[in-house]
């Protein structure tokens, strides 16, 4: 075998020594003699012996004489795959993004491919292993064709050489509007601002009212001031007309501020409309809010989300995933699209999610996304059996396509990058019901506040006649006596 040493020695008459190393490129190979020392000499002083030189094993055995090699698969979307090159499907980067890797290692070791095709990578389950690493169990493959998540199980039954990929999965949605989440109309001002609003509508109420009091002939009373006062802080006129200088004055001052008041407050309305919250900033929040959630539908998807330690991630999966079944793990065409068109959060490969970004998303919509980690997977590693002869050769190979580029070169082809938020302040959002209902709740209110005093001014005024009608005919009788 490759990693095997056998070294062969025959005397001369000279005492030197003749050396050959033996070894077999694989099991059924022929047997390979090479020659590595013709006249050797065991100790050529008192000094020591003679050293030989002698490259190492992976550069003089590189050669595998064609062997070839059992090698596992697994394609876990078959309906959408149409071969290894096919750079458009999303579904089954791990294998695909991974074979380059292993063609060049077949052109290099001069090897090819004895392929077994899964439809799964597996997992363990009650001891036994399923897919490619049940394969790795009983012994049937060599080499893994693909890369796969190095979790700590498989490690009993395979070894993995060197990090190969890392895929990043993370919860791609569009923050709620900040009218979604919170009453824009009360958020324009401060606290402070709005103390100080009611306390200059009670100082000029108080003033007219003493205006009143001081002057005769001032036709704003205590209820006309009010209704004025209101009036006007909603930019709203008035039909009576000040007898006295000194209230014209200071209406004309209420006036003044108002409109100040007002315009800033417009202004304000008009930027928060347009503007996104920072309601969601972790995955706590995300499960708190009315956003829908939805998974990439994959394998190891749904076991992380079961293998969670994370009590917000676990909360997230119980209260938004788990409660819809299969209808919650979707294509990447379809969450994303959601996304796009509903308050929905999508968790997914950030490869598969970037590439359908590019393709529906127009560039001011790219800069309203934003994305969370909920899980984080484990890189992803080309695996071989454990105990395997070629593990350290094809290490050592993968190590070189590493250290000159390949590695690199390749998940660059592979891997799709995120799309860039080109232009933040472009487009507008439409105002829809959504954003009113604070309004509406408020009409709502007036109208039912104005009908209950309606009612009620309708029945004290009823009461009101029935009394003076009843006064009217007693004085009545008492003249008629």
């Amino acid at each position: 075998m490759p990693y095997t040493n056998v070294v062969l020695a025959f005397q001369k008459i000279s005492d030197s020594w003749e050396l050959f190393e033996l070894y077999k490129a694989y099991r059924k190979a022929r047997l390979s003699v090479v020659n590595i020392a013709s006249n050797y000499l065991p100790a050529v002083d008192r000094y020591g012996s003679q050293l030989i030189v002698r490259r190492k094993l992976v550069d003089r055995r590189r050669n595998l004489q064609g062997f070839a090699m059992p090698c596992g698969t697994a394609t876990t979307s078959p309906e959408y795959f149409t071969g290894m090159d096919d750079r458009n499907d999303v579904h089954d980067l791990f294998t695909k993004a991974n074979f380059p890797f292993i063609r060049e290692l077949m052109y290099d070791l001069n090897f090819t491919l004895n392929m077994v095709q899964l439809d799964k990578v597996g997992y363990k389950q009650n001891g036994t292993f399923s897919g490619v690493m049940g394969k790795f169990q009983n012994r049937s493959i060599e080499l893994g064709c693909l890369g796969t998540l190095m979790r700590t199980e498989r490690l009993e039954v395979a070894d993995f050489m060197i990090v190969t990929l890392i895929i990043k999965s993370s919860i791609i949605f569009r923050q709620p509007p900040l009218s979604i989440v919170a009453n824009i109309f009360e958020l324009p001002f401060s606290v402070g601002v709005w103390a100080c609003c009611f306390a200059l509508m009670a100082i000029y109420w108080m003033t007219m009212i003493a205006i009143r009091q001081l002057t005769s002939g001032e036709r704003f009373g205590a209820i006309e001031s009010l209704v004025y006062i209101i009036g006007t802080m909603c930019q709203r006129g008035c039909d009576i007309v000040p007898q006295f200088n000194g209230t014209r004055l200071l209406m004309f001052s209420l006036q003044l501020t108002s409109f100040f008041i007002l315009t800033s407050y417009s202004a304000s309305i008009v930027a928060l409309l347009q503007s996104p919250s920072r309601a969601i900033v972790s995955v706590g929040d995300l499960v708190r809010s009315p956003l829908k959630a939805g998974v990439m539908d994959t394998s190891y998807g749904r076991v992380y989300y079961q293998e969670t330690q994370d009590p917000d991630v676990q909360e997230l999966y119980r209260k938004k995933i788990k409660p819809h079944g299969e209808k919650a793990f979707l294509e990447p065409n379809e969450g994303i699209g959601r996304v796009k068109q509903e308050m929905y959060a999508y968790e997914g490969e950030l490869n598969a999610a970037y590439k359908v970004i590019k393709e529906t998303f127009a560039p001011e919509e790219v800069c309203k996304l934003q994305e969370l980690e909920a899980i984080k997977l484990p890189p992803f590693g080309i695996p071989i059996v454990k105990g395997s002869k070629y593990r350290e050769l094809i290490r050592q190979r993968l190590m070189w396509q590493r250290e000159v580029g390949i590695i690199k070169r390749f998940n660059l082809i592979w891997i799709h990058q995120k799309p860039q938020c080109e232009n933040l302040n472009a487009g507008f959002s439409s105002v829809g019901v959504v954003e009113m209902r604070y309004l509406y709740l408020f009409l709502a209110v007036g109208f039912l506040a104005a009908l209950a005093t309606l009612l009620a001014e309708r029945s004290w005024w009823s009461g009101m006649a029935k009394k003076l009608k009843s006064r009217t005919a007693i004085i009545r009788r008492k003249n008629e006596a």
